[in-house]
C-alpha cells in the first residue's frame, strides 16, 4: 500500500448490505459561515456548548452558544496551517504543520515546543489534562499537564507494519482514565492503557483512517479511504465494517448519544439515523462539490456541525 500523508492536512459488514435511507431519514445541510476561497477549517471540538474550530492560515474561531454565533481569534501567534484541535473543560490545545503545538491560557494562546518538526494531525485532551498529539512518520506525543509538555510514545512500529515503516497517524482519542486509542494507515488501530508501555492492535488492514470517534456506550466508529467506515460495539476493543454506499474518501466522523452517524468526506456526506444499518447521502451545503472535514456535536444540539473548504461550518440537520 502506497505510503501517504493526507492532502487536505496535508462483503461483509457488520448489519450485511447497505439499505437506502428513505426521505424520513433523510439529512440536510446549510451553512452557517463562509470564510474566503484562501481559507479551510480541518478540526472542530465541541465540549458543552463551547466549541473550537481550526484551520488555516493560523485561523481559530471560538462559540460559547452551542454553535449559533462563530468568532475569530485574534492574536494565535503562528499563519501555519492548524490541522488538529481539542477543548475539555479548561484545556484548548491546537496542533498543526512543523510540529506546531499552540495551548491556550486564560485568554492568550502560545506555543509550545512539541520535540518534533513533523506534521502533527490530531489532538485529544481530557478533563484532567492529560492529552494526546499524532501525525506524520509514525509521531505519538503524550503530555500529562494540558499540553505543557510532551513525551514521545510512539509504538514500536515493527511490531505493527512492515519492517521499516513508520505510518502516518492521522487519528488519536484519549478518555477520561487516560487510556489512548489512535488510528492512522493500514487500517490501523491501536491503544495504550493509562500508566502502560505497552501498545495493543485492535485493528489491521488496507486504507488509511482518517477519523476516530470514541462516544458513550461502548459505539465508536473510524472512517477513512475508499468509502471506508468501521464501527465498534465494546469501546474500540473490536471493529467491523460497515457498507455507507460510497467509495469516496471519508474525513471524519462523529456520532449523536441515539447513534445518528454523520461522515464528512471530499465531495461527500453520509448519514444514518441507526447506527450504520442503513446510509444516505446529506444533501445541501455544497457537500457534492467541497470538501468537509472536521466534525462535531454541541451539547443540547441535534444537529452535527462540519468544517471544510473556503472556511465553512456547516449544519446538518436530520
Amino acid at each position: 500500500m502506497k505510503h501517504i500523508l493526507k492532502s487536505l492536512a496535508l462483503g461483509a459488514t457488520l448489519f450485511g448490505s447497505v439499505a437506502i435511507g428513505d426521505a424520513s431519514a433523510a439529512a440536510n445541510a446549510t451553512p452557517v459561515l463562509t470564510g474566503t476561497v484562501h481559507d479551510s477549517l480541518f478540526s472542530v471540538s465541541f465540549d458543552g456548548k463551547h466549541g473550537l474550530a481550526a484551520g488555516a492560515p493560523g485561523y481559530v474561531l471560538e462559540t460559547t452558544d452551542g454553535a449559533s454565533t462563530w468568532t475569530p481569534l485574534k492574536n494565535i501567534p503562528t499563519r501555519l496551517a492548524l490541522l488538529g484541535i481539542a477543548l475539555k473543560g479548561d484545556h484548548a490545545i491546537a496542533v498543526g504543520q512543523q510540529g506546531l503545538v499552540l495551548k491556550r491560557e486564560g485568554t492568550e494562546w502560545k506555543k509550545i515546543e512539541s520535540g518534533t518538526q513533523e506534521r502533527l494531525l490530531s489532538v485529544s485532551v481530557n478533563s484532567s489534562g492529560a492529552a494526546v498529539a499524532v501525525g506524520a512518520f509514525g509521531t505519538v506525543l503524550s503530555s500529562a499537564d494540558g499540553g505543557s509538555t510532551w513525551t514521545p510514545v510512539k509504538p514500536v512500529w515493527e511490531q505493527f507494519a512492515e519492517a521499516g515503516t513508520e505510518p502516518h497517524v492521522y487519528a488519536a482519542h484519549i478518555d477520561e482514565a487516560g487510556t489512548i486509542t489512535i488510528a492512522g494507515e493500514f487500517a490501523l488501530i491501536l491503544r495504550k492503557a493509562a500508566g502502560s508501555d505497552e501498545w495493543k492492535l485492535l485493528n489491521k488492514g488496507e486504507a488509511s483512517l482518517f477519523a476516530l470517534y470514541l462516544g458513550t456506550g461502548g459505539i465508536g466508529y473510524a472512517v477513512g479511504q475508499n468509502g471506508t467506515v468501521l464501527r465498534s460495539n465494546d469501546g474500540g476493543t473490536s471493529w467491523a465494517k460497515l457498507d455507507a454506499g460510497t467509495q469516496a474518501i471519508l474525513l471524519g466522523v462523529s456520532a449523536s448519544s441515539d447513534d445518528r452517524v454523520t461522515v464528512t468526506g471530499m465531495r461527500d456526506m453520509r448519514y444514518s439515523p441507526d447506527g450504520g444499518q442503513s446510509w444516505t447521502a446529506v444533501t445541501g451545503g455544497g457537500v457534492n462539490t467541497l470538501w468537509y472535514q472536521g466534525i462535531g456535536q454541541p451539547e443540547g444540539s441535534s444537529a452535527a456541525l462540519a468544517v471544510g473548504q473556503a472556511g465553512r461550518i456547516l449544519k446538518i440537520d436530520n
